[in-house]
């Protein structure tokens, strides 16, 4: 049998494959997508990161998701008398565990209560079937990664069409009625380098001179109110809150960002948790 007390993770936790060698893991906050990896005590630095310190003093180090061979949760179930639990603490002679059945008899008779579940400690010559599960987060973490660059981590973009080609380009034009466009290396005769960067490849375009400009923008809803994307934090979507009652932003705990001159609340949720989340593209030259 399988010896949970013997793993980088015994219970619960995260673990990664970097290099043919497993880590304790975890997401790195303010560093998404990527990775942090832990080594064990006495175990030599992951070859090739830098480290991190964490606010206890121990040294994390980054990695990009591509760079690694697997990240998983990592749990463990076991029966008691027959009966399933979910594996909480590990030494050598016992298991803890967290009770999954519905049996409420049988909890009430061998369990303590802690909260609104069950719990028991356990001599491990009475426990069968003990079982690792993993759940696989590198490639839901890919899939995701994926889909925010489809559509540009939902940020409001604007764009300018000039001789059949798109670019991206200022959302407003500049005193003088003209709108920056970003080129990079093509030059086209007819557009001018715009004097004050004239470096970044930015050229200006007269609205005539346009095909087309425009902007688009992401809209979504969460728990039934109605929010404008406004980009993506760590992998979850942002949106300012568009509706207008102050009692859905209090109720839902909504992040006030609000100064003296505006009111606004956001919120940060996983793009699967939202609904009717939708393109708009608005027309620019029609105002000009």
């Amino acid at each position: 049998m399988t010896d949970p007390a013997s793993r980088p993770s015994p219970v619960k936790g995260e673990v990664a494959v970097f290099h043919g060698e497993l880590y304790r893991a975890r997401g790195a906050v303010g560093l998404w997508p990527c990775v942090e990896l832990l080594p064990g005590p006495g175990r030599p630095a992951p070859e090739g990161l830098a480290p991190r310190e964490a606010a206890d003093g121990s040294l994390w180090y980054p990695v990009a998701p591509e760079r690694l061979e697997a990240w998983y949760a990592v749990t463990w179930t076991f029966r008691w008398r027959d009966e399933p639990f979910e594996c909480t603490a590990a030494t050598p002679t016992t298991l803890t565990g967290k009770y999954l059945g519905s049996d409420e008899h049988f909890a009430k008779e061998h369990l303590k209560r802690l909260g609104t579940r069950y719990r028991g400690v356990f001599p491990r010559d009475e426990v069968t079937d003990l079982e690792e599960q993993r759940e696989d987060l590198l490639q839901p973490l890919h899939a995701l990664v994926r889909r925010l660059a489809e559509v540009d981590h939902f940020r409001p973009k604007a764009y300018a069409v000039h001789h059949g080609r798109t670019y991206p380009a200022a959302a407003e034009a500049d005193a003088s009625g003209l709108i920056a466009l970003t080129i990079g290396d093509d030059q086209p005769e007819d557009l001018v380098a715009d004097p004050r960067d004239p470096d970044a490849g930015h050229f200006l375009a007269a609205p005539e001179q346009l095909d087309a400009w425009y902007r688009t923008h992401w809209t979504f809803r969460w728990q039934g109110g109605p929010f404008d994307a406004v980009g993506t934090v760590d992998g979850r979507l942002k949106g300012v809150y568009t509706g207008g009652s102050w009692g859905f932003a209090d109720n839902w705990q909504l992040t006030d960002e609000s100064d003296r001159d505006h009111t606004r609340y956001t919120v940060r949720v996983g793009v699967d948790g939202v609904t009717d989340l939708e393109q708009h593209r608005t027309d620019l030259l029609a105002n000009q």
